[in-house]
């Protein structure tokens, strides 16, 4: 399943953004729910790097200098495909707890922090536009490098994750590197080897992966493995969640409103109607009166569970609040309790 790596299991939202993370909109499963933002611009010091290490004896310092602290920026550290947390991570340097081994693969990585720019009361990240390019590195063997399915399966593997072969046919005439960007999209688990060049997803740029394929070496096809660095300069990220992300409240609400209506209208012969009375105590019930979205957000501000429990929260002091901001990670908990709340309703 698809994880952000902004999302933490101590936060409020945990849960609710991962199982609508989990849903597509139709059974075939190729198209999500909630989609990521994409982004590819970070603050000035604080970009996304990728950094590979072969130990020597007794090492236990590594140093990154283009690495700046920052709480929001951690480093991960990645010893022989195993995530083990530092001792210490500074301005440039990350100090393990005990010294190494000579010959252990170690890869630091910060994932940095994305720029955004503010567009009303949406405070978005940045996507610049471009010809962006998956992740890709030239192998060893490129010139005789060969595929065949009577051959030993090829392989990737980036960091204890094996990825799968995914085939991409490339017409005459046609840019392998778009034709692949475009067959990858935002997968995460898959590879590509075409013509000695491998191409890996986005999420996966400046890794070290190790490559298993076949090619003709010294006058005999065998199979080889090599490690790459797949690099692009020219990436677009969709890996966050972007839980702090805003719309305003009221609109988020008669789009759910819209949802409701055609869910309702589905799976019932009856007409949908707006709730003229609704009964819940909201100190700001005026203000949403007064707003084209009145009938939407007061009629599902209205509804119960069956144990009468409201299925939207109000602030803690009773307002709604219609005209504020709402986070992406109230929306996915709002959208998850009105699917709750709707399958609890037609069953």
């Amino acid at each position: 399943m698809k994880r952000w790596i902004d999302v933490d299991p101590l936060d409020w939202y945990y849960r609710d953004t991962l199982e609508i993370t989990r849903m597509r909109t139709d059974l075939t499963g190729d198209v999500e729910v909630l989609s990521g933002m994409t982004y590819n611009v970070f603050k000035e010091g604080y970009e996304r790097m990728v950094k590979r290490f072969v130990t020597v004896s007794g090492q236990q310092e590594f140093l990154v200098p283009d690495y700046k602290y920052h709480v929001n920026n951690p480093v991960f550290v990645i010893v022989n495909g195993v995530e083990v947390l530092p001792e210490k991570v500074e301005n440039g340097k990350v100090t393990m707890t005990n010294p190494l081994s000579a010959g252990i693969e170690v890869v630091v990585i910060a994932y940095g922090i994305p720029d955004r720019k503010d567009i009303g009361c949406v405070n978005t990240p940045y996507n610049g536009v471009g010809d962006y390019r998956m992740p890709h590195a030239t192998l060893k063997y490129a010139s005789t490098y060969h595929f065949s399915y009577s051959n030993q399966p090829e392989s990737c593997t980036v960091l204890g994750v094996k990825l799968k072969r995914l085939l991409v046919t490339v017409g005459a005439g046609s840019d392998a590197g778009v034709v692949i960007r475009n067959t990858i999209g935002f997968q995460r688990d898959v590879f590509v080897i075409h013509k000695g060049e491998v191409y890996l997803p986005y999420m996966y740029n400046g890794f070290p992966a190790v490559i298993g394929y076949n090619a003709v070496i010294k006058g005999v096809s065998r199979r080889t493995s090599e490690t790459v660095v797949v690099e692009s300069g020219r990436v677009t990220y969709n890996d966050r969640f972007f839980g702090d992300v805003r719309i305003r409240r009221g609109d988020f609400f008669s789009l759910m409103s819209r949802i409701y209506e055609n869910l309702h209208n589905r799976y019932t012969d009856r007409a949908f109607t707006y709730n003229d009375t609704p009964l819940r105590p909201i100190v700001d019930k005026d203000v949403i009166l007064s707003k084209w979205y009145s009938n939407d957000v007061l009629t599902l501000l209205d509804e119960k569970f069956h144990d009468g429990c409201y299925v939207f929260p109000l602030y803690e002091d009773g307002q709604f609040e219609p005209e504020a901001c709402i986070t992406r990670a109230e929306a996915v908990t709002f959208l998850n309790r009105l699917i709750e709340w709707i399958t609890e309703k037609y069953r």
